[in-house]
């Protein structure tokens, strides 16, 4: 997360700047006057021991400051090499300094404090805990470079003088590890209502070009349905009643049966049967405007695959196998919804950015899994969705599994009967 990210980096940048100021500050106001004592001799010459301890310490002290600015703001390849060279800068440059408290103390807070905001708190908590030992050992353990330099005794600091440095930097430590850990829940959270807040709008959307593509798919459906009913209903009504038209007429046109009243009733007859026709007509007219969307599997997934992909730029990849184009509406129908609330889930609760549908007909069997690479899920908890999942693969004789695998992600596997599927479709 970028946000988190540089918020934590730029913090640890600030404390670094401030504590580096004040040892560089607290060391130039008391060495860097023309009369101040330096613990160093090399030579007779002491205007030339006073430009040899301030170049070695500003020196250690620029190549410090430039290793912890490297650690903060470079990639975690880099940081296994800015660290640990930062803190041999920091002991070379405080190496033969008596004043526990001020620039040695704030030289090696520095370092600490922006390990622990730095590196993530699992890694930070046993980082800051090897350089809190790592500058205990040169604090204890001077001679590395001999005992005395130039005639310069090193002090050893006391055991109270220990105690507390020890204290001090642990718990600069730990004060950073608490905070790097309240600035991730805090970035954590506001990512987190920013991507709901996303996701439910994405999702708006995405249900709301279900309900045009029903809509459209419903008028498809009126149409088809239309043309196939209006065409049975007239080839059997309308040829009853063309008949009976025709017969009228006929009994109509012969003289030796016109009597006044045989002529009346077959035009009677003539009248309800045309009257007839025409409100058969009008009822095809009328059964035009009914309809009842049909879920066909394979196209239903191509559009459902569709419409997600731009609502949401989510990738979509869909695996058919070997199996048919169509199950039937009763189980189309259930693999569309069951998709449907696949997509919602990999959205909302995942942050997935890729999703796997695979299909595959076992012998007896039909199976659908769909794999998101999302953050998945230690301990998975069946809400609405996987309920309502189950309560419609119920209905039709399947089987629910989820899982969350080692790599990441989550998976979701389904199966069907094929006994049942052929019972229904």
């Amino acid at each position: 997360m970028k946000t988190e990210k540089w918020s934590y980096r730029a913090l640890s940048a600030v404390v670094t700047t401030m504590l580096l100021l004040c040892a560089f500050l607290m060391f130039s106001s008391r060495y860097s006057a023309s009369h101040a004592e330096i613990p160093i001799a090399i030579n007779a010459n002491k205007q030339l021991n006073r430009i040899i301890f301030l170049r070695n310490f500003y020196i250690s002290f620029a190549v410090y400051a430039a290793m912890l600015f490297g650690c903060i703001f470079s990639s975690p390849s880099m940081q296994r090499i800015y660290l640990p060279a930062g803190a041999i800068a920091a002991i070379l440059a405080v190496y033969i300094l008596d004043d526990f408290f001020t620039v040695t103390l704030f030289m090696y807070l520095a370092h600490i404090m922006m390990a622990s905001l730095v590196f993530p708190p699992r890694r930070s908590r046993v980082i800051a805990i090897c350089c809190v030992l790592f500058f205990l050992v040169f604090l204890i353990h001077p001679p590395f470079m001999g005992l005395s330099l130039g005639g310069a005794e090193f002090v050893r600091p006391s055991f109270s003088e220990l105690f507390t440095l020890t204290i001090i930097m642990a718990l600069s430590s730990a004060i950073m590890i608490m905070l790097r850990h309240c600035i991730d829940t805090h970035i954590y959270d506001q990512e987190t209502i920013e991507h709901l807040n996303s996701v439910e709008t994405r999702l708006m959307l995405f249900n709301h070009q279900l309900q045009e593509l029903a809509k459209q798919r419903g008028e498809e459906a009126v149409r088809q349905e239309r043309l196939r009913f209006t065409r049975d209903l007239h080839d059997s009504c309308g040829y009853a009643f063309s008949n009976i038209i025709l017969a009228s007429d006929a009994a109509i046109s012969r003289n030796e049966m016109g009597t006044a009243h045989s002529q009346e009733i077959f035009h009677q007859i003539r009248s309800l049967a045309s009257r007839g026709l025409d409100d058969t007509r009008e009822t095809l007219h009328l059964i035009r405007k009914i309809q009842e969307p049909y879920h066909k599997s394979v196209e239903t997934i191509y559009q459902l695959k569709k419409i997600f992909e731009e609502v949401t730029g989510i990738t979509v990849a869909v695996e058919l196998g070997n199996i048919k184009s169509d199950y039937g509406p009763v189980i189309n129908k259930v693999i569309s919804r069951i998709i449907q609330e696949s997509f919602t889930n990999s959205i909302r609760h995942g942050r997935a950015s890729r999703i796997l549908i695979q299909f595959w007909e076992f012998p007896g069997e039909f199976a659908m899994t769909v794999t998101d690479n999302g953050i998945g899920a230690e301990n998975i908890i069946k809400g609405i969705g996987l309920a309502g999942m189950e309560e419609r693969l119920e209905s039709v004789g399947g089987t629910l599994a989820v899982s969350s695998p080692q790599e990441g992600g989550f998976r979701l596997k389904i199966t069907i009967p094929l006994v049942y599927i052929t019972r229904v479709k």
